[in-house]
């Protein structure tokens, strides 16, 4: 079946590449973090003592109007810089520019999050094994498919070909909006952020529906609008059997001596620590390439996906099941079908938070009062309909992607995701089971 294509739409994309430095690219490169940082902190503390001077004031009842504070906006923090930069860090010119941008926007962004009660006062930024800066503008470009230029290091190696997006600045199809540098895990990567314009396809009519119930046990269960079972991925639990590795890793970098108030760590603890970082690194890849995997399948044979909206931060409370839970990654999974479903024309669609997928029989549509966790296998009162709970679930989610049962819009992402608020009792403490429709 061929996919009519919609006009051509720009979206914002990221590309993340491994980088091989050569050691005096590495060594510039960790100067620029640490400038970014360095900066960070003596602007940050400018703005303390300000804040501080001008409360002692108060207290000694001098009056204190609002040009006495120092401005805490991105281009404040800049010229607050500017005219410091020479007395604290008379080396600042050895970065660029956009090292200390990157420490202004920052924290604006903390202060801002500050003043609006989204967060705490900000705090100094502790030196670390790692650390990234975000480049604006020309500073950082692509030289061919497999160097990366930034201004004051160089063109620096990469692991990979970076041609998916070497492509698209060829055709003119993309555009470079900004670049984060970073070291993590004891390597160092570059993110770029480019706005790309892409030929989306239609919204695909809802032949092909699928509904996919989230799980500890099985990851990942599907199903479609008939009960029939199309979708079974076993949780490969990647933390819990990286834990041995992990324990000894931490074990010996534990009789190293690390870094403390006034003592630089050895060179051993640096070692051990690198090998902790690997082993993170290794389970975090391994998650991620394997939720790429299935929400491209997944976005890519069905028209309509149905998943839950699940209260992840309310479940990691859970202390027995938090590592299980935040180790399955179902945020991550959402997000990624969220944009993925826009590429090839799929249709997202996210049921209510108190949907009760688990507790309403797929035959008669029965709901219970409550089922709990140790229930795997579903068994209702009022039918005698016996079936695997998570089958079930994900059987009801399906039938809310049928044709007139969500008020999706035919795409996945912000602001355009199907939104279920079915007539369904909420998953609640009554007694008696109530079924579905009377």
């Amino acid at each position: 079946m061929t996919i009519p294509a919609s006009a051509p739409t720009v979206v914002t994309q990221a590309f993340t590449f491994a980088l091989d430095p050569a050691p005096e690219q590495a060594s510039a490169m960790l100067s620029h973090v640490g400038g970014s940082r360095f900066a960070y902190n003596a602007l940050l503390g400018l703005v303390r003592d300000n804040w501080d001077e001008n409360r002692t004031k108060k207290d000694a009842g001098l009056e204190v109007t609002k040009e006495d504070y120092v401005s805490t906006s991105h281009f404040g923090l800049l010229y607050l810089w500017a005219e410091h930069r020479d007395e604290l860090a008379p080396w600042w010119a050895q970065n660029g520019s956009s090292t200390y941008n990157d420490a202004a926007r920052r924290l604006s962004k903390a202060f801002t999050n500050f003043h609006k009660g989204r967060a705490k006062f900000p705090h100094f930024k502790r030196r670390g094994q790692g650390g990234s800066v975000r480049i604006v503008g020309p500073a950082v470009r692509l030289a061919d498919s497999h160097h990366v230029t930034i201004s004051r290091i160089g063109a620096v190696k990469t692991y990979e070909s970076t041609r998916k997006l070497y492509r698209h600045l060829e055709r003119g199809t993309g555009r470079i909006v900004a670049a984060t540098l970073a070291q993590r895990n004891g390597r160092w990567s570059v993110s770029f952020t480019a706005q790309v314009t892409r030929q989306l396809p239609a919204t695909r009519t809802p032949e092909r529906i699928i509904g996919v119930d989230l799980g500890i046990t099985t990851l990942y269960s599907g199903a479609t609008p008939d009960g029939e079972h199309v979708l079974e991925v076993d949780n490969p639990r990647h933390l819990v059997k990286a834990q041995r590795s992990l324990a000894h890793a931490q074990h010996v970098a534990s009789r190293r001596q690390g870094p403390r108030k006034g003592v630089e760590p050895s060179n051993r603890w640096r070692r051990a620590n690198a090998r902790v970082q690997r082993v993170h690194a290794h389970v975090a890849n391994a998650r991620s390439d394997q939720i790429h995997q299935v929400t491209t399948r997944l976005a890519k044979d069905y028209d309509v996906i149905v998943v839950e909206t699940l209260n992840v931060k309310g479940m990691v409370k859970n202390h027995s099941l938090a590592k299980h839970i935040s180790d399955a990654g179902f945020s991550e999974f959402v997000r990624q079908l969220e944009y993925k479903t826009q590429w090839y024309g799929s249709t997202l669609v996210k049921a209510d938070r108190f949907y009760p997928s688990s507790k309403t029989c797929g035959r008669c549509g029965t709901v219970r009062a409550t089922l709990s966790l140790a229930m795997r296998t579903y068994a209702c009162e009022s039918c005698g309909h016996q079936v695997d709970r998570d089958l079930n679930a994900a059987t009801n989610l399906a039938r809310l992607g049928l044709p007139g049962t969500h008020s999706g819009t035919g795409r996945g992402g912000k602001g355009k995701t199907g939104s279920v608020r079915p007539a369904h009792p909420r998953e609640a403490s009554t007694e008696a089971h109530t079924p579905v429709g009377v």
